[in-house]
């Protein structure tokens, strides 16, 4: 009885609009990948993160890496260009990224640098 009391008095307070019944808040899950660092061959390239969406992340360019490589990073439709002897910081929010090491020098093997991306997701 006391159960259905409870419920009867919920229900009434719902139907006049006293009382809210609200969606509990989204999960918020977060992620840390780390693209380490690696020797690309002479002339040759790789694609260090191929093209991956995200609500919200930042990423960090160590700058660890050899002045002849250029990182490629596409966000959405625009590419820009940094070496991997800079250190950066990218933020994104709704886009998409992908990124492509290239070794300009075609005479001796080089190295990419470390890339961290810290994503939050819901």
């Amino acid at each position: 009885m006391a159960k259905e009391v409870i419920a009867g008095a919920v229900g009434g307070l719902i139907g006049a609009g006293l009382m809210k019944i609200t969606a509990p808040p989204p999960s918020i899950s977060s992620n840390k990948e780390t693209i380490a660092k690696q020797t690309l061959p002479s002339g040759g390239n790789v694609t260090l993160k191929p093209s991956t969406n995200y609500k919200f992340a930042i990423l960090l360019f160590h700058g660890d890496g050899d002045s002849q490589v250029r990182l490629d990073i596409t966000r959405g439709a625009t590419t820009i260009s940094i070496y991997a002897n800079e250190q950066a910081i990218e933020l994104l929010a709704n886009e998409s990224i992908s990124i492509t090491a290239v070794n300009t020098d075609t005479t001796a093997p080089r190295s990419a640098p470390t890339i961290e991306i810290l994503s939050l997701g819901w």
